[in-house]
């Protein structure tokens, strides 16, 4: 970075800074609670040695382009919470070299009235590395987080690129955070009257249909103690020709992929409950849900939105389902697919946004919906597609895959944040042709051996859709 740009940037941040939390952000941090920190993950797989210290200088460029990610919150303009840039500005980054396990020793929630919301982990092989991420989830989303990595990967490229183009930056703007919106089409045009409407009604329909938690298996412990297989995240892999197949599948039927992961989805969860259940429960009782929820983050961003900084600007929707609707796949896999065209139509993915800044308006709505010890959704699952596409940065590709200098990158996996009910993380990502699926179960409940039946079962369910294995059973 130039001694120009470098000023530039320094002189935006002054004018910028200290900003005042938006109201999802704001509410990320009051729903933080006890063993469940609003934190998501991110793990990069490198082919090569890093160099460290030009890793070292792309971070602190790459932090002074993405500042939220390098700031905490203290009171400021008007006696508000305020994003302020942290006088240590750099996170910690804990390297060693592989096989040595990944630890977080002071426990994983993230106090941002004294840290910033970064954690890095370097884990360095003889001809490849991984590099772990954890992100406060009011400090940035997915989207934002792949961009911050496309421009890590991108400074570190131009620092030891030795031959060919090197990788270039985008332009970020970093003003563009004093007039960051957590918005959605609604909150954009409609009256106030319109969006307290929407906002309840949005509240009403997940409080009356409340779905059933993820089960624990029979051997998930029953001590209290916490699985301490950190960061817990698995992955499985369809290769090229299996996520061709896949795809076609779906095709076949007139759905789009996404539908198809969902429907499978929400096989898997309902085979998993039934094999899970105690004796003698019957789902229809007091004492369980026939329902079943898919919670689908979604990117709010505009085009207008290009050179924004990393930041939280993400929406949620609920798909529902009876477990009943499970005996009919073919028509629960139709009923998705008309339900998902109806939200793309009507871009609903920010109602979960608006409820949101209506209760910010109304305390004791927020705190009623903080206070609700039910659970909202059985799963999260989130399709970032590829996330080397979300990068702003341009870097040069060999294979299909990202050349960044003398790093080749192999695999981008993560998952995103668990609340206490929703117990499970599902993400499902692309990169150079294959699709990957990764899983993180709440480590309070389940054991990896555990989350890695979860996760086959789920892959099961998929190459049977694919016509690539038999009908799934645990």
């Amino acid at each position: 970075m130039s001694e120009n740009s470098v000023a530039t940037a320094v002189t935006a941040k002054q004018r910028v800074f200290p900003l005042h939390l938006s109201p999802l952000e704001s509410y990320m941090l009051a729903e933080v609670q006890p063993g469940y920190p609003m934190c998501f993950f991110v793990e990069v797989r490198l082919a090569g040695q890093i160099d460290r210290p030009a890793f070292e200088g792309a971070l602190a460029e790459t932090l002074d382009r993405h500042p939220l990610l390098r700031s905490h919150i203290a009171v400021g303009k008007g006696g508000l919470p305020c994003w302020v840039i942290a006088a240590d500005e750099r996170p910690e980054v804990d390297w060693n070299v592989e096989p040595v396990n990944m630890t977080c020793p002071r426990g994983e929630g993230i106090d941002l009235t004294q840290q910033i919301g970064l954690r890095i982990w370097v884990r360095q092989g003889e001809a490849a590395a991984r590099v772990l991420l954890q992100v406060h989830h009011a400090c940035c989303d997915g989207t934002g987080i792949y961009r911050f990595l496309g421009d890590l990967l991108a400074s570190y490229g131009i620092r030891t690129t030795t031959e060919g183009k090197p990788p270039t930056l985008g332009t970020i703007d970093v003003a563009h955070l004093r007039t960051r919106k957590q918005r959605s089409m609604n909150s954009l045009n409609a009256s106030s009257h319109r969006l307290r409407s929407i906002a309840f009604k949005g509240l009403g329909n997940l409080l009356s249909r409340l779905p059933a938690p993820i089960r624990p298996a029979a051997s998930a412990p029953r001590d209290g103690k916490r699985n301490e297989d950190f960061p817990g995240l698995l992955c499985r892999s369809f290769e090229r020709d299996e996520h061709r197949q896949l795809r076609d599948a779906a095709a076949a039927q007139g759905v789009w992929f996404n539908d198809l992961l969902l429907r499978d989805l929400f096989l898997t969860l309902e085979l998993w409950n039934r094999h899970h259940q105690p004796k003698g429960y019957w789902p229809w009782s007091r004492h369980g849900s026939r329902w079943l929820r898919i919670l689908m983050p979604t990117d709010l961003r505009g085009g207008d939105d290009y050179e924004l900084p990393a930041t939280n600007l993400t929406g949620c929707t609920f798909l529902t389902r009876n477990v009943c609707d499970c005996a009919k796949p073919e028509q629960m896999l139709q009923s998705i697919r008309e339900e998902t065209a109806e939200i793309k139509k009507l871009r609903s993915g920010g109602a979960f946004v608006d409820m949101i800044y209506v209760a910010s308006k109304k305390p004791r709505l927020l705190s009623f919906i903080l206070s609700r010890n039910v659970c909202l959704a059985t799963a999260v699952l989130s399709n970032p597609a590829d996330p080397s596409k979300r990068f702003t940065a341009q870097l040069p590709r060999q294979g299909g895959r990202v050349i960044c200098g003398n790093l080749t990158l192999e695999e981008i996996t993560g998952v995103p944040p668990m609340r206490p009910k929703m117990r499970a993380a599902f993400s499902i990502s692309k990169y150079d042709r294959r699709l990957t699926i990764s899983l993180r179960c709440d480590p309070q409940i389940f054991r990896r051996e555990d989350t890695a039946s979860l996760l086959d079962l789920y892959v099961k369910h998929l190459r049977h859709s694919a016509g690539l294995g038999p009908t799934p059973a645990i």
